[in-house]
């Protein structure tokens, strides 16, 4: 936010309702973010059709900030101006069409004592200036439209309305331009939340350092704390930092060293500006935070907060995602507690398991429509997110008949955090147990005009108790399997290298031991790679094309033997960041697979492009046996596999090859035509 000291400075003459209205107007200003921003078509079309219309050489949407008047779009400009886009804010002359807030017609500025020694009038020869305020849909005033001529000119009533009816449209697109901005960084930065809340590679700690550093780049804040409240006491549980902080987590400090007390007495989001709250230790520009609620009951606080003075702009929907998040770590420690007490009471043990997949979503209240469903939802319903958005009564509809009474009273008037379970019908007939958890979203007048919620898929859980031991069971096997791994592996590179050594005695199977061994290692490895994706990973740029290439080549000997070839069309030539023979080994067991596959020989398709501007796709497509549809919806489960003797491992190990690399692996398969298999991979590989 503008500081109002720094107003002061600037308009010493002024009085404080001056003062007050000019750090109003520059809040929202700055919060638009069009200041020093590149030049954008949809605004230099009004100034060009302005500059057509009134027949003058320069026309302007000029912005105007405490300091400075900006352009945002200039037609007629040449010189400095042009380049800087910007002139001094004493010397403008839509300042007092922005402090006026009425249209300003100068029809000769020589004959006007305000302007004929303006150095704009006087070093630029304008000699006719036409105004008209922008006035946002908070009816403050960020600038002007305006028109200029090197010579004296009239302006008739139509005209100025003309004029008038510009800076309303130029209203209309920057409302336009702030509603795709927010709605663009809303589904990033959820999407992002999901990415990181769902990863089961992560633990507790790492996904709230993540979360930290998602929540620090979003406000554009230097520091961010989650912490849980005592009494007077101020327990930081994690934190990140870029300022010369001293804290670290696990610190004690007294409640009154930070702003949680806000938080704490209102039980809701603040957002508190500019030095609002200072005491001798602490002092902050900039502070927002949420309360964090565990079993309904306030526990702490997730904020974020800056010392400097940069300004930044923190929308509602900046309050809703910090919410969001807030909910999210809420829900899982008490999630976790809940654990532990089952663990310890061993009375309901197993009951939370490793695969239930969370599922997010966003409900607008007001115009009963979904705003945002994450792909869990897919898999839980067995239907795309985009039927859901298309089609309002669908969710409904997927709701066993016998429960939807139930659930739809539960939705209705809700004021607090509920859960509930409910049951819905899969698209392949099955019935699927769903728990529910949901939060209110509150407007600034207290009214819920949102629902977020989490949904669980507890099927496994309450049909079957013991298929859940089992798991765990199998689970324990995996570990098992991988500290076997572990110790095999180390005398059997001891044998392997005494084999090589022994070069004074001739074996005739010398050759077929160090294979066979050769085969020991490399399945050992893949167990290892199986119970840890990251294992020995190496991050470089690597070419596709070449690595496709030496695949095909290394496979040459087993598809002639087959009668087997390769189309290989190549339509992008790109280089990503991969671990190489990890993603090799993943095209070797896809192409193993599509060989097998066809047994009577035939043609193996190929091709690598572009998925999108960011990432890139490689088919592989056979015309075998094909693979039946209930069976696709398997592949890369643990020991499942489509051959008669198969162990699953190759497809399990290259689904978690492509998992770590940011990618995914997509099966379509007809009996007895052929299964193509897509893998999607990034271009470049982010953590």
């Amino acid at each position: 936010m503008v500081s109002i000291f720094k107003l002061e400075e600037i308009f010493k003459d002024k009085d404080s309702s001056f003062l007050e209205k000019e750090e109003k107007r520059l809040k929202e200003l700055y919060s638009l973010n069009l200041i020093h921003t590149p030049t954008e078509q949809s605004f230099d079309r009004i100034t060009e059709l302005a500059s057509r219309i009134f027949q003058v050489p320069i026309s302007l949407i000029s912005l105007l900030t405490e300091d400075l008047q900006w352009f945002k779009s200039c037609v007629g400009l040449t010189g400095d101006l042009l380049n800087e886009r910007s002139t001094k804010r004493e010397e403008s002359i839509c300042q007092y069409v922005v402090i006026d807030g009425e249209p300003l017609v100068i029809e000769d500025t020589l004959q006007d004592p305000r302007f004929k020694h303006n150095p704009l009038v006087v070093q630029h020869h304008i000699r006719f200036y036409a105004g008209a305020p922008i006035i946002t849909k908070h009816h403050n005033i960020i600038g002007t439209v305006c028109i200029i001529d090197v010579e004296p000119r009239t302006l008739t009533e139509a005209e100025l309305q003309t004029l008038i009816d510009l800076s309303n449209w130029i209203k209309t697109e920057i409302e336009l331009r702030t509603d795709l901005l927010e709605r663009t960084m809303n589904e990033q930065s959820i999407r992002t939340l999901y990415e990181v809340t769902s990863n089961n590679s992560l633990t507790f700690d790492d996904k709230l350092n993540r979360l930290l550093k998602i929540g620090c780049d979003r406000f554009h804040l230097s520091d961010g704390h989650i912490s849980k409240i005592t009494g007077e006491e101020y327990k930081i549980l994690q934190m990140m930092t870029k300022s010369s902080s001293l804290n670290k987590a696990g610190d004690l400090l007294p409640l009154n060293d930070f702003c949680a007390g806000n938080i704490m007495a209102s039980l809701e989001p603040v957002h508190i500006k500019q030095s609002a709250y200072k005491n001798q230790s602490t002092m902050f520009n900039e502070y927002i935070g949420a309360p964090i609620f565990v079993n309904n009951a306030f526990y702490g606080t997730f904020c974020f907060f800056s010392k400097d003075q940069t300004f930044r702009a923190i929308s509602n929907s900046d309050l809703e995602f910090l919410q969001l998040m807030t909910q999210w770590v809420g829900f899982e420690i008490e999630r976790l507690q809940v654990y532990t007490e089952l663990r310890e009471s061993q009375e309901r043990f197993q009951q939370i398991t490793n695969n239930i997949k969370e599922a997010f979503w966003i409900f607008e209240v007001e115009k009963n429509e979904i705003l945002f469903m994450s792909s869990a939802w897919e898999e839980i319903s067995g239907r795309t997110c985009k039927e859901f958005y298309e089609d309002s009564t669908l969710w409904i509809n997927t709701i066993l008949p016998e429960d939807r009474d139930n659930t739809l009273e539960n939705f209705q008037n809700i004021s607090k955090n509920i859960e509930f379970e409910y049951r819905l019908i899969h698209t392949d007939g099955t019935i699927r147990w769903i728990r529910n958890r949901i939060v209110p979203i509150l407007n600034k007048e207290g009214r819920v005009y949102r629902l977020a919620g989490v949904a669980e898929d507890i099927t496994d859980a309450k049909l079957n108790e013991d298929l859940i031991r089992k798991w765990d069971k199998l689970s324990a096997v995996s570990q098992l399997a991988a500290s076997i791994a572990h110790e095999i592996r180390n005398p059997l590179t001891s044998v392997k290298g005494f084999m090589q050594l022994n070069h004074n005695e001739i074996s005739p199977f010398k050759e077929l031991i160090l294979s066979e061994l050769g085969q020991i290692e490399d399945f050992i490895n893949e167990i290892l790679i199986l119970a840890n994706s990251h294992l020995g990973i190496q991050l470089n740029h690597h070419n596709v094309i070449d690595m496709m290439s030496e695949v095909l080549q290394a496979t040459e000997d087993v598809s002639q033997l087959f009668d087997i070839n390769f189309e290989f069309d190549p339509q992008a030539n790109v280089e990503i960041v991969c671990d190489e023979n990890q993603l090799k080994q993943v095209y070797q067991n896809i192409i193993s697979n599509a060989i097998e596959a066809m047994p009577n020989g035939g043609t193996i398709h190929i091709v690598i492009g572009m998925e999108d501007e960011k990432s890139i796709y490689i088919s592989v497509k056979d015309h075998g046996v094909g693979i039946a549809q209930d069976r696709i919806a398997k592949l890369g489960e643990p020991y499942y596999s489509n051959k008669e003797k198969g162990s699953g491992l190759g497809l399990m190990i290259s689904y978690k090859i492509v998992q770590n690399h940011k990618g995914k692996i997509l099966f379509t398969s007809e009996l007895g035509k052929g299964t193509t298999v897509k893998i999607i991979l990034p271009i470049e590989h982010h953590e």
